[in-house]
C-alpha cells in the first residue's frame, strides 16, 4: 500500500497563482485550494493539512492576517502557515510574521523556491 500524500491548503483568489501552485505541488502532495478564508477554514474543519500557503489580500471580510490568526489559535498543532503575497512591504511581513506565518515569501516566486519551502516545513510539521 502506497503512503498517502502530505495535505496541503492553499489559501489564493488568482486563478493563475492557484494553477501554478497546484501544477508545482500536486506530484509530491495532496492539494487543496479555496479563494477566501471562509472556504479555508471550512475545509481544515474537514481536513487535517500539513501546511497552508495563504494569500494577505483575499476577497471578503477576512483577509490572510486573519486566517494566520485563526491557524495559530486552533490549529497550530497540525498546520504550518507559509505566506506568499505580492504585498513586500515590512510592515506586511511583521504583520504576517506576528499572527503566525512561519514564512513571508513575495510574488513571483521560482517553483523551486515554493519547493524548497514546502520540503523543510513538511519535513518538519508535527
Amino acid at each position: 500500500m502506497s503512503k498517502s500524500k502530505p495535505k496541503l491548503l492553499i489559501v489564493e483568489d488568482e486563478v493563475y497563482s492557484q494553477i501554478f501552485y497546484s501544477s508545482v505541488l500536486e506530484s509530491d502532495y495532496d492539494v487543496t485550494t479555496v479563494p477566501t478564508v471562509d472556504r479555508a477554514i471550512k475545509a481544515m474543519e474537514e481536513t487535517q493539512f500539513k501546511l497552508a500557503i495563504v494569500d494577505l489580500s483575499l476577497p471578503g471580510e477576512k483577509d490572510g492576517i486573519s486566517l494566520l490568526k485563526y491557524i495559530c489559535k486552533d490549529k497550530s498543532d497540525i498546520t504550518t502557515p507559509i505566506v506568499i503575497t505580492a504585498h513586500a512591504f515590512p510592515k506586511n511581513r511583521e504583520s504576517a510574521m506576528a499572527a503566525g506565518a512561519v514564512e513571508f515569501l513575495t510574488k513571483p516566486i521560482l517553483s523551486e523556491s515554493l519547493l524548497e519551502v514546502v520540503k523543510r516545513y513538511i519535513h518538519d510539521a508535527p
